[in-house]
């Protein structure tokens, strides 16, 4: 009997998890991904965030997946209680392309920027390690994380390969 792969949607300010022959698939702007994987346990995670932090201090309250501030922690939690604490797992990051050339706001087009620049210190405060990025420029992106294996399937700009690394 063929094992049936599961494909699982990420949303915008959300966060999924999947082991196994599961599949979970997100696609990026400005937005990040970041893909927690443990090679071990087969286990893997995305959260699929839009900004580094809530300027009002009260939407992350609604929406915490929203945020890097509040959605890191929490995957973090997500990958614990499937049994795969710190340490056991590795990082790549998506995203965080410059989407919104030709506006004239500072922040719309920093937005991507800001949200790589958040990630990075966020692993490298908690000691995750960053294996693959594939971040910034201007074009979005939709990623795939195949948790039978860890591959990633990377399309952008009418390309597509797969990512190996998995520690």
């Amino acid at each position: 009997m063929l094992n049936k792969s599961k494909l699982i949607n990420v949303g915008i300010a959300d966060i999924q998890i999947g082991k196994g022959t599961d599949i979970l698939r997100t696609t990026l702007g400005s937005c990040i991904g970041i893909v927690f994987y443990n090679p071990e346990t087969k286990v893997g995670a995305i959260s699929h965030i839009m900004l580094a932090k809530d300027s009002t201090g009260k939407d992350a309250l609604k929406t915490p997946f929203k945020y890097g501030e509040t959605a890191l922690p929490a995957l973090v939690k997500t990958m614990h209680d499937a049994g795969s604490p710190l340490g056991t797992f590795f990082a790549r990051i998506f995203g965080g392309a410059s989407m919104f050339k030709g506006i004239n706001s500072n922040f719309l087009q920093n937005i991507g920027e800001a949200n790589i620049v958040f990630v990075k210190k966020f692993l490298e405060t908690n000691k995750i390690p960053l294996i693959i990025e594939d971040v910034a420029g201007n074009e979005g992106r939709t990623i795939s994380l195949y948790c039978d294996d860890g591959r990633i399937l990377l399309k952008k700009a009418g390309m597509e390969k797969y990512l190996y690394k998995v520690r």
